[in-house]
């Protein structure tokens, strides 16, 4: 009897921690939203929130449909276009990496950040980039990364996943993406 009841409390131990936030939702990611990510940017557009997960999870990013358009005739779907940002100048993905310039084969891709609670919880936060003092808190370069056609990547800690698109040049734009956003 007593071996049952600690094998019991021992399952609703393990169970409490592997609880997680389940769900799927639909989200619409606009072309002009970037997060004021690159160099120089033009329009502070936060990113979309796209799911919150309570604790370690699961994220599924999955592309259903939509274009992103710009005034240099790119018409590209979420995993981008080839284009040569210049000398320079840097899209979202190259800020993060630290480096400028020249040719990029994901210009108006899809990418994401995940945010962990701390920091998107935070007075002042904004969905944009935490570097360039155009908020108190912000989301660091460091942590976007490619979504494109879709993304499954697991998270150690409660947080929310935002989208975006990798594009400095933002106000040009037009289209965007809808995606299926799932956490287990």
């Amino acid at each position: 009897m007593k071996s049952t009841k600690i094998a019991l409390a021992l399952i609703m131990l393990v169970a409490a921690f592997i609880t997680v936030a389940h769900g799927q939702t639909t989200i619409f990611v606009p072309g002009n939203v970037g997060g004021y990510f690159g160099n120089p940017a033009d329009e502070i557009n936060p990113l979309v929130p796209a799911i919150t997960v309570s604790g370690p999870a699961t994220i599924t990013v999955t592309y259903v449909s939509g274009t992103v358009t710009d005034c240099c005739g790119v018409n590209t779907g979420p995993d981008g276009a080839e284009w040569n940002v210049g000398s320079g100048s840097q899209a979202p993905l190259q800020q993060a990496k630290g480096i400028s310039g020249g040719w990029i084969n994901n210009l108006d891709a899809l990418i994401g950040a995940f945010v962990p609670t701390a920091r998107a919880s935070a007075p002042g936060f904004t969905a944009i980039d935490g570097t360039k003092g155009a908020t108190r808190v912000g989301i660091l370069p460091d942590r976007l990364f490619f979504i494109g056609t879709g993304k499954t990547f697991s998270v150690n800690q409660a947080g929310t996943l935002f989208l975006g698109i990798n594009d400095c040049w933002v106000s040009d734009n037009g289209g965007g993406f809808y995606v299926t956003v799932s956490a287990q």
